[in-house]
């Protein structure tokens, strides 16, 4: 893909897991709504299953379409390999730099205050800079 790459870190103000993962609803709800395609890496399949059916209980009343891999949904949830991408909105969730990261026009990393996500999303922001690429930060509950 060409054109400007936009890569945005979320850094959310908790360590728990739970308050990632609802903001990651909202994120994915907001994607959905503004009619993006959006694939979600996870660093597992399980992660991937886990969060399938956590979203099928965010809102109830309202369906987000969603599905594991190469699904024909708006919101598609992989573990680390990502078979075929839409070019749209990557959410990166693997601790790990997805080199594919420019087939998308926006990447989103979201990251909380544990230790380990802190120092793997330092990481990635470094190659994201040998990229050529200034991520913009945004500071969630501080």
């Amino acid at each position: 893909m060409s054109g400007q790459q936009d890569v945005l870190f979320y850094v959310l103000n908790s360590h728990l897991p739970q308050e990632r993962e609802a903001f990651l609803h909202k994120l994915v709800n907001k994607i959905w709504q503004e009619r993006r395609q959006c694939d979600v890496r996870f660093e597992t399949l399980d992660d991937a299953r886990r969060y399938d059916l956590a979203l099928w209980d965010f809102k109830p009343q309202s369906f987000i379409p969603h599905g594991i891999g190469k699904h024909h949904s708006s919101i598609r949830l992989y573990d680390g390999n990502i078979a075929e991408s839409r070019g749209d909105v990557l959410i990166n969730l693997h601790p790990q730099f997805f080199d594919n990261f420019k087939l998308y026009r926006r990447t989103i990393e979201v990251l909380d205050q544990s230790e380990y996500l802190i120092q793997m999303g330092r990481e990635r922001w470094k190659a994201y800079k040998q990229h050529g690429i200034q991520p913009t930060v945004h500071k969630i509950g501080f």
